[in-house]
């Protein structure tokens, strides 16, 4: 029993404040609950909300309106109703923020900026310094995000984070990049460098997690629960999208499925195994396979183009690298069960001449039936796949947690 010695009068200032505490987080909670309702199942109306979150009308209706005075929601007027009044519907304001995208290539770095619904309101590449040079190529991806931030257009929120895509193994929990094969990078601190020169958050991920996450959100994933995505480009990333949650592994180095060994005694990787997917099936292996049929080094575009052309020794480099990269999507398929396989990345160029020799092999060899039950296709959103997944990223994280 409380009674009014100092002792008692402290207990209670502390219990009432973990009492304010919990209101406080708790209309949080619904607050990020509601919002998060309203950016994936826009047009919504306020009853809808309140049947699926939980939530009853009354705090439905004040977390609305504070959401529509900060202006994250919008009313975008009458919906349909069969009896009664008709309700108002509510939208999502994707251009309250912006936020900052970036895939960072063997040899380039892309970056974007998009809207908070992943509108890309502009883009830009450059050459990046010799991978190896860890300092120069942070600083050049650093300029080139302050380049973008820039001239993105003002907004309510400003520019609310950035995400980056890598080619490597990624703690996603502290940003550092574990390793980077084809980087030549290790256990480097990438968040922290970039936080200290940019000064808004970052975060970091593996650029076929990031892809991954854009065809989920905005391409041909977004109805799928289980696919898979192949980064293909350098190397070979592999994004895996199982029961709508995308899948890190304990130590966040799921999904590197370009090392996989197809040929025991075969050729040597970056990564120190002989026989690698990656050897055999990506942009490096097409370039490889056209120079020993031709004698000439090409790159990939110059390549594509003979193809298109009618060149035979582009069109047996290219079915080689399809044979190889339908053998490693066929073990991929027969040891997670997807119903989507998605190419992306360089590779989705070239949709139209490997996938249907990938799509025989796994009618020939899955152990799926039928094997017609998985789709193959072409990213939806190509090249800007991983830098538009790096800016949802941000985005996720950003209404994730307590909206400012």
């Amino acid at each position: 029993m409380l009674t009014d010695n100092s002792d008692d009068s402290i207990y209670g200032q502390a219990l009432l404040m973990i009492r304010t505490g919990d209101q406080a987080f708790i209309k949080e909670l619904n607050k990020s609950i509601t919002i998060n309702l309203i950016r994936r199942r826009s047009p919504i109306s306020r009853s809808q909300i309140s049947v699926e979150s939980g939530l009853n009308k009354a705090t439905v209706s004040s977390l609305i309106d504070e959401l529509i005075s900060e202006g994250l929601v919008i009313e975008l007027g009458p919906g349909h109703s069969s009896v009664g009044r008709r309700p108002v519907m509510l939208g999502f304001n994707g251009s309250a923020g912006h936020t900052i995208g970036v895939e960072l290539g063997v040899d380039y770095v892309r970056a974007l900026s998009t809207d908070l619904a992943g509108n890309i309101a502009l883009s830009e590449e450059t050459k990046s310094p010799d991978a190896g040079n860890i300092q120069e190529t942070i600083a050049s991806l650093a300029n080139l995000v302050k380049e973008i931030i820039a001239k993105t257009p003002p907004s309510r929120l400003g520019i609310i984070g950035a995400g980056i895509g890598v080619p490597g193994m990624v703690d996603f929990s502290n940003g550092t990049v574990l390793n980077a094969p084809n980087l030549g990078w290790f256990n480097v601190p990438l968040k922290s460098y970039l936080e200290t020169h940019l000064n808004i958050p970052i975060f970091i991920d593996n650029e076929a997690n990031t892809g991954t996450l854009a065809e989920k959100m905005f391409g041909h994933g977004k109805q799928v629960s289980n696919f898979i995505y192949l980064s293909v480009s350098t190397g070979i990333g592999t994004g895996i999208m199982i029961n709508d949650n995308l899948v890190r592994g304990s130590h966040g180095t799921a999904g590197e499925f370009g090392h996989m060994v197809v040929e025991t005694q075969g050729l040597r990787c970056s990564c120190g195994n002989r026989g690698c997917l990656e050897m055999y099936a990506s942009e490096k292996a097409l370039v490889t396979k056209y120079q020993q049929l031709s004698g000439r080094t090409l790159p990939t575009p110059e390549i594509i183009s003979l193809l298109s052309q009618g060149d035979a020794m582009a069109f047996q480099s290219v079915q080689s690298v399809g044979q190889y990269l339908g053998i490693g999507i066929n073990n991929i398929i027969n040891g997670l069960n997807p119903t989507l396989v998605i190419i992306g990345n360089h590779f989705s160029t070239l949709g139209s001449w490997v996938i249907p020799q990938i799509e025989q092999i796994i009618g020939n060899s899955t152990l799926r039936t039928p094997p017609s039950q998985v789709r193959v296709e072409v990213a939806s959103l190509g090249r800007d796949a991983t830098s538009v997944g790096a800016a949802a990223l941000a985005i996720n994280e950003y209404f994730a947690g307590p909206i400012h």
